[in-house]
């Protein structure tokens, strides 16, 4: 299998502030299954193991796209198809809104108490003030794959135009990130480096096998209008010297 992964070079965070968060949120992950107002809860009496701690909330006051209408409608089909009445009128009363809920970047609020870890975030994926709707920060969140858990292979609803994220904040080389197409299977592990990583979740399957005894987290994000994750990386570093040459001229 051609590597399935893209990663930054000059893109890249400090990973001190978001471990001191997971630190002090460590009671307050929580299983995406178990919220009842999001279309996740259809899956409560399956295996959950992935827990999630937002640092932005849905905006259910904007629109849906059409990534996320087709998605809830294939998930419904799955579930009449599966016999699961309950589950697809769950689905079909709530349609409007969870269409909402499945475009990402209607994920935008953000309380006083994340915003200072949020911050340094957009500044470095939104660098070029010029192009204003390019690396958008949307659905930002913590995820927390415990010790021996494995998040099953699966796509994403991410529109294609956009990019998943991932940042490995505390992690070990019994992680494994596992990619999955009709004919291959690969594994291979992401390091805590501070780096970013993303794949064409939408082609793609992909899962993570923790077999180590060590609670796995990561950030993971969505940022808007990248389809090119080195030709952005390469233009961060160049905004970075230019800036840097324009202070030692003035200096």
């Amino acid at each position: 299998m051609k590597k399935p992964y893209e990663r930054t070079w000059h893109l890249k965070i400090k990973l001190a502030p978001f471990k001191y968060l997971i630190h002090q949120k460590k009671h307050e992950f929580f299983c995406p299954f178990s919220k009842t107002d999001s279309y996740l809860n259809i899956y409560k009496d399956r295996e959950c193991e992935v827990q999630f701690y937002n640092l932005q909330q849905c905006d259910y006051t904007k629109d849906p796209n059409p990534e996320g209408e087709k998605y809830i409608r294939y998930v419904m089909s799955v579930e009449k198809k599966l016999g699961n009445t309950e589950s697809y009128n769950f689905l079909k009363d709530n349609y409007e809104k969870f269409c909402i809920e499945l475009n990402e970047e209607n994920w935008s609020l953000i309380d006083d108490e994340h915003l200072k870890y949020l911050t340094s975030l957009f500044a470095m994926w939104q660098f070029d003030h010029s192009q204003i709707n390019k690396g958008q920060v949307r659905r930002a969140r913590l995820v927390r794959l415990p010790a021996g858990g494995i998040m099953p292979y699966h796509r994403d609803e991410t529109a294609s135009k956009n990019l998943r994220i991932i940042c490995p904040i505390i992690t070990n080389e019994l992680v494994k990130n596992g990619f999955r197409t009709k004919e291959e299977e690969a594994f291979y592990n992401f390091p805590a480096t501070g780096h970013f990583y993303t794949y064409a979740e939408h082609k793609i399957e992909h899962g993570v096998f923790n077999e180590s005894h060590q609670d796995r987290y990561a950030l993971i994000f969505t940022v808007t209008n990248i389809d090119n994750l080195k030709e952005w990386d390469r233009e961060y570093y160049k905004n970075k010297m230019y800036w840097k040459a324009w202070a030692r001229g003035i200096s």
